[in-house]
């Protein structure tokens, strides 16, 4: 599934969330933008078994969200997990995070239905910087730098490992960078 796709398409089902849009995907699912019923903006990634090799690496995945999610919350250099859940079937499970700012609003996290337009949201990430911005002054850079080593230090100090850090891994929320 590709950004921008209608979430009519393949509606994940998460409670209490009203699924807008399929906003970028990965190797084992999708990550969709969605509202919550109290109108607060989330990000939902939703990962399937079927897109697993076996079922010992999806066990893993979910055994290691589950490990983050409280200790999500615990770092400022970590994207926070709100909530967690299983599909009644048992062959997905999605994760609710905080919304990462918008690119098009570089250091604001959408607010309201007034803020922004949510069928243009983009997710502001390291590598949309980059392409937007070429170089990052080296002053900001330490500082992503910083905020980013502590979070794996933490991470790992858990015994947790991350296993796909890259730019677009790096979201900004409310300005800051954090590991998504």
């Amino acid at each position: 599934m590709n950004p921008g796709e209608r979430a009519e398409t393949l509606n994940p089902g998460i409670p209490d969330h009203s699924v807008q849009r399929c906003i970028g995907g990965g190797s084992y699912g999708q990550v969709w933008l969605a509202r919550t019923v109290l109108g607060a903006w989330r990000a939902v990634k939703v990962v399937r078994r079927d897109l697993f090799d076996d079922v010992a690496s999806y066990e893993r995945e979910l055994s290691g969200v589950r490990r983050f999610e409280p200790l999500s919350r615990a770092h400022e250099g970590f994207v926070d997990i709100l909530q967690t859940g299983e599909d009644s079937s048992g062959e997905s499970f999605y994760y609710v995070m905080e919304l990462a700012d918008d690119h098009g609003a570089v250091g604001t996290v959408p607010s309201g239905p007034a803020a922004w337009d949510p069928g243009l949201y983009q997710p502001r990430t390291l590598a949309s910087d980059l392409k937007a911005r070429g170089r990052i002054p080296a002053a900001e850079c330490i500082e992503v730098g910083r905020v980013l080593a502590e979070a794996l230090s933490r991470l790992h100090a858990e015994q947790l490992i991350h296993r796909d850090i890259k730019p677009s891994n790096i979201v900004f929320v409310g300005g800051r960078p954090k590991l998504a």
